[in-house]
């Protein structure tokens, strides 16, 4: 189970990683044709590509019956099983938890540092919460509730008309769910904290995400260009990140500049902004259904060997006496790869009752064999199968 978490976990990750790194290549031109909406758009492509990457490819189901294997039990004879260390797998999957919780405590220590730093919050007569501090905000905070917070001199700082386009921004933000998206970035930066691509596609995406909110604000309002752009660099710059919520404006000197240099230049007609949301979909489902279909082709699953040969009777004693003692009594079951002389390599416990069953099992996987074709014609090679076991003490 561990091996199959891993597994998905960096077949998720390159998936996404391969998906970041089509979008970073397409940012520019998608921007410069279609506007800042489509290149927000893009960005869906990396979740949907590490989640397809997580769907499984339909397999065929063999039930079997369970292998009773019964024989007698010398308690003299016990042998005590060796104690087994740690596997690899197990230490990698303690590593990725434990970095995930390091990433969450440091994520929630921010977002509570950028929340103590508000002060006591009061309702203004905007609509909007007033902070108790100045220089914190405007910000949408928070991501299950989001509310639009302002800092404490909001009126003094700004005209009516800056504050009006100021609260703009921040209400476009509320109806798009951006606080529930950023929600969702932070989230996959802790899970995915060793992968660099995703550090860097979630801070682009603010960057990207604060494009498309300006553009949708110029769109409402095309004759407050000018009073927007100044309205941004009045606007001090944030001291510290907000994690979960969206600051106005994105902290950084580029990103400031990067909007600033956008609102200069003539938005895309209505039909082209169309379009690049209709590409930025269209690119998503093209990328989802490649990582999908990238999955390696799951092994054909026998269900009918012809076996020659299985555990005699002394094989399960000497199997159980090792790993089991002297009473045994419950169910296992081994998957198996098959070579092509019909033998069973690379076995693993799929399920067992106890840790001392499941070793029994594995120990017998050794002592099967099957013809290199099974009873309904079709070659073994490269194959798996699932066996199951029954141990049940004699009477």
């Amino acid at each position: 189970m561990i091996a199959e978490i891993l597994a998905a976990l960096a077949r998720s990750n390159l998936a996404m990683g391969a998906a970041i790194l089509v979008v970073l290549a397409l940012r520019r031109p998608v921007r410069r044709v279609f506007g800042a909406g489509a290149v927000h758009g893009l960005w869906a492509m990396a979740p949907i590509a590490g989640l397809a990457a997580l769907l499984p490819r339909p397999a065929p189901l063999a039930p079997m019956t369970p292998e009773v294997l019964a024989a007698a039990y010398d308690a003299a004879r016990r042998v005590e099983a060796a104690a087994a260390g740690p596997s690899t797998d197990t230490a990698l999957m303690g590593l990725w938890l434990g970095g995930v919780a390091v990433a969450a405590a440091v994520l929630l220590a921010r977002q509570a540092r950028f929340v103590r730093a508000l002060g006591r919050l009061e309702a203004g007569e905007d609509g909007a919460l007033r902070a108790e501090r100045a220089g914190v905000g405007p910000a949408v905070v928070g991501a299950l509730r989001p509310r639009i917070v302002t800092p404490a001199d909001f009126e003094a700082s700004f005209a009516p008309e800056e504050r009006g386009v100021i609260l703009l921004h921040e209400q476009v933000h509320l109806a798009r769910g951006d606080a529930a998206a950023n929600a969702f970035a932070a989230a996959l930066t802790c899970l995915c904290w060793f992968n660099p691509l995703v550090h860097v596609a979630a801070r682009l995406l603010r960057v990207d995400q604060e494009l498309a909110c300006d553009a949708t604000v110029l769109a409402r309002r095309p004759e407050a260009r000018k009073l927007y752009a100044a309205t941004l660099l009045k606007t001090q710059l944030a001291a510290q990140a907000l994690p979960l919520g969206c600051h106005w404006p994105a902290a950084g000197e580029h990103p400031l500049k990067a909007r600033i240099a956008m609102l200069k230049r003539p938005a895309p007609s209505r039909r082209r902004q169309a379009g690049g949301l209709a590409l930025a979909a269209g690119a998503s489902l093209v990328v989802g259904c490649a990582a999908w279909a990238s999955q390696p082709m799951a092994p054909p699953l026998i269900q009918a060997p012809d076996w020659t040969q299985r555990p005699s009777g002394p094989d399960v004693k000497a199997a159980t006496d090792a790993y089991a003692g002297a009473v045994v009594d419950g169910r296992a079951t081994i998957a198996c790869r098959v070579t092509g002389e019909g033998r069973l390599s690379g076995c693993e416990v799929a399920s067992a009752s106890s840790p001392e069953i499941g070793r029994a099992a594995l120990a017998l996987s050794d002592r099967f064999q099957m013809k290199p074709q099974t009873r309904d014609g079709l070659r073994v090679a490269g194959g798996v199968i699932r066996i199951p076991f029954r141990f049940v003490t004699p009477q």
